[in-house]
């Protein structure tokens, strides 16, 4: 009995060390940080894959006229922005989908997070929001930095910038780094900021 429950205890460790290390970040790995701004200022997507993937998401209208329902959209960048985020497979596999504000009658910019699945586009995640910058990670899919729109209603607002992070198949909140009023620049601030937002967060599903 005492040998099975020290085998037990030892794999119970080992596996602890092992997720330990597996998140761990190399110490020779230097990220590199791209900022992101959309201005949906494009006139054609410089890749036809990109409006092959708008009309799979079903998001948009490929044969769009004006007298279709309001928030229907065509597929162009004038509404819609690609990125990429996970470095291991191709765009049409993986991919970010900036969305502009009043798209399918959706007040806010949103930020969709698509992946491929069995061979079908899968919606992994959505932010209430917009990219700011993306920072690499040594398994090749990149953390992200989201400004979080928050309508606190009477035509007030809050934004929330946060870092995510995809573990387990999809992207969790990890902390907050700022809002409105600047960046949070002390671990006191940082770390009380990132439990009020996280919370308010959830209660809103501003990350789903």
């Amino acid at each position: 009995m005492r040998i099975f429950v020290f085998l037990a205890t030892c794999t119970f460790l080992f596996s602890c060390k092992s997720e330990e290390k597996k998140n761990e970040q190399p110490e020779d790995f230097k990220s590199d940080t791209t900022k992101v701004t959309t201005l949906f200022d494009q006139i054609s997507f410089d890749e036809k894959i990109k409006y092959e993937l708008l009309a799979e998401t079903r998001i948009c209208q490929p044969f769009y006229t004006d007298s279709m329902a309001p928030g229907q959209v065509a597929c162009t960048p004038k509404h819609f922005a690609f990125y990429e985020y996970n470095h291991k497979r191709p765009l049409e596999d993986a991919f970010l989908l900036q969305v502009k504000a009043g798209v399918n009658e959706y007040d806010y910019r949103r930020l969709l997070i698509f992946t491929r699945e069995k061979g079908k586009l899968i919606q992994m995640n959505g932010i209430n929001g917009y990219l700011v910058e993306k920072r690499t990670r040594p398994n090749e899919i990149d953390d992200l930095v989201v400004a979080i729109i928050d309508d606190l209603g009477n035509n007030k607002f809050d934004r929330y910038d946060v870092l995510i992070r995809y573990t387990d198949g999809k992207y969790h909140f990890v902390e907050a780094i700022g809002d409105l009023y600047g960046t949070f620049d002390t671990k006191e601030l940082k770390e009380r900021a990132s439990k009020m937002i996280k919370e308010r967060i959830e209660e809103k599903d501003l990350i789903f």
